[in-house]
């Protein structure tokens, strides 16, 4: 079997760097979020405490619908951005299609559907799991005064991989949605194969990449929150600060430091999507033997 994590890695990189493409896909589900920011910034700004029982449940409750609103929104939006991202590496792969931003959010929208069919079964299953397993671990926690945080420790460890192996159940399904034009049931069903007979591959490729891309990111970021290291001492030194200076000092960080985190957060989901979606492909695909490299022509289906 042609399967070479380096060559796969090296290609995956080089799509994520020249295809900034699909950076601008997955940075609409964020968008959505950047957008309702200013109304929740105004909503807790004109929110009295003083207000009355009645006056108190009504904003409770709108503010509960206004979350699940948020949250549907955005898991369409993400819904749609992966499967045009889905769609670009196939077209990479298959060297045939345009890669333009409107064109990939065109034709993955009609892929839209079973993607949402593969990512209900998949967070339905998997995420009620391990959202038992994380709500198990609370209450044994709370009960125990912290003691039993100890024993779930191993299962901690252990979950690390497990989510890993989600994440590329999930890749692998989106993939096979597109590459094999599968339903939702088949294309989860598939993945599950391929993911379960190549375990330790999709492990050691998920770590590396994840790992890898919060280093580089560690490392990188670093210097903005040098600043945040000197308050404590500007605090002590000069006194008291007014709120508002402390205000407009925190927005401004806000303002820088939000978008360097998008930017990284949306190159580090492009390099994690474009090498599980690579690796199955490599997987599913063996006998073509066709090196997955961004060079190949492409003239005049340039996104960006």
């Amino acid at each position: 079997m042609n399967f070479d994590y380096g060559t796969i890695l090296t290609s995956a990189l080089q799509i994520t760097w020249k295809r900034k493409v699909f950076w601008a896909l997955l940075t609409l589900p964020m968008l959505l979020l950047f957008a309702v920011l200013p109304f929740m910034f105004v909503f807790l700004f004109f929110v009295d405490g003083n207000i009355s029982d009645s006056a108190s449940l009504v904003l409770g409750g709108a503010w509960t619908l206004f979350i699940i609103l948020l949250s549907i929104a955005g898991m369409v939006l993400h819904v749609i951005a992966s499967s045009s991202v889905a769609l670009g590496i196939v077209r990479l792969e298959r060297g045939e299609g345009s890669l333009g931003f409107v064109d990939l959010l065109r034709d993955g929208f009609a892929y839209f559907w079973r993607e949402l069919g593969v990512t209900l079964i998949v967070q339905l299953t998997f995420g009620l799991v391990f959202t038992a397993i994380f709500a198990c671990m609370f209450v044994s926690t709370m009960v125990t005064i912290g003691m039993a945080a100890i024993c779930w420790q191993p299962v901690i460890l252990l979950m690390t991989p497990l989510m890993y192996l989600v994440m590329g159940v999930l890749e692998s399904a989106y993939m096979a949605v597109i590459a094999d034009d599968l339903g939702p049931v088949d294309a989860v069903k598939c993945a599950l194969q391929i993911v379960r007979e190549h375990i330790w591959k999709y492990i050691a490729i998920s770590l590396i990449v994840y790992f890898g891309g919060m280093i580089v990111s560690s490392v990188i970021l670093f210097p903005l929150f040098i600043p945040l290291f000197f308050l404590p001492f500007l605090l002590e030194s000069g006194g008291k600060m007014d709120s508002q200076l402390f205000m407009a000092i925190a927005i401004l960080f806000s303002c820088i430091f939000t978008p360097v985190m998008t930017l990284f957060s949306v190159v580090l989901q492009t390099l994690i999507k474009t090498t599980l979606g690579i690796t199955y492909l490599r997987l599913t695909r063996p006998a073509e033997g066709r090196e997955f490299l961004p060079q190949r022509s492409t003239k005049g289906h340039e996104g960006f």
